[in-house]
């Protein structure tokens, strides 16, 4: 059966990271069974490493982010690679990978070119982190 046809039931790890000419930002769900955060970090070089500082963590309801995925297409983004633009200088950069349905990896990439639904999909990681954080 095609991934890219089925419905999303269950998450078990993702990871989005998007990085500018003066920022890295990784955001990810972490934890066990129902109990997950949501969390963003800063991807910072020091000392010649890169590490991640965590900015803001949420409880995130699963049922929520699975539906959100499943709005935003996430399995159709399997193998997605945005080549960069022509004649853009600057732009934004995205790596996603995400563990579904027990068993599939959904992973894609892109500079300045993204699949359909990332913006709303990327708006609401957002969205919950600032809502969740001012309540």
């Amino acid at each position: 059966m095609n991934i890219k046809r089925q419905k999303i039931f269950s998450i078990e790890a993702m990871t989005l990271t998007l990085c500018g000419m003066r920022f890295c930002h990784v955001y990810k769900i972490e934890g066990e069974g129902e109990q997950r955060n949501l969390r963003r970090y800063l991807k910072v070089y020091s000392g010649g490493e890169d590490s991640l500082k965590i900015e803001k963590s949420v409880p995130c309801n699963m049922q929520t982010m699975i539906d959100l995925m499943n709005t935003c297409g996430i399995l159709r983004w399997d193998g997605f690679h945005g080549k960069h633009p022509k004649n853009v200088c600057d732009g934004i950069m995205f790596r996603f990978e995400a563990a579904v349905n027990g068993k599939n990896t959904v992973r894609a990439d892109g500079s300045e070119n993204f699949p359909k639904g990332y913006y709303i999909f990327v708006s609401a990681l957002k969205e919950i982190l600032a809502e969740r954080e001012n309540n």
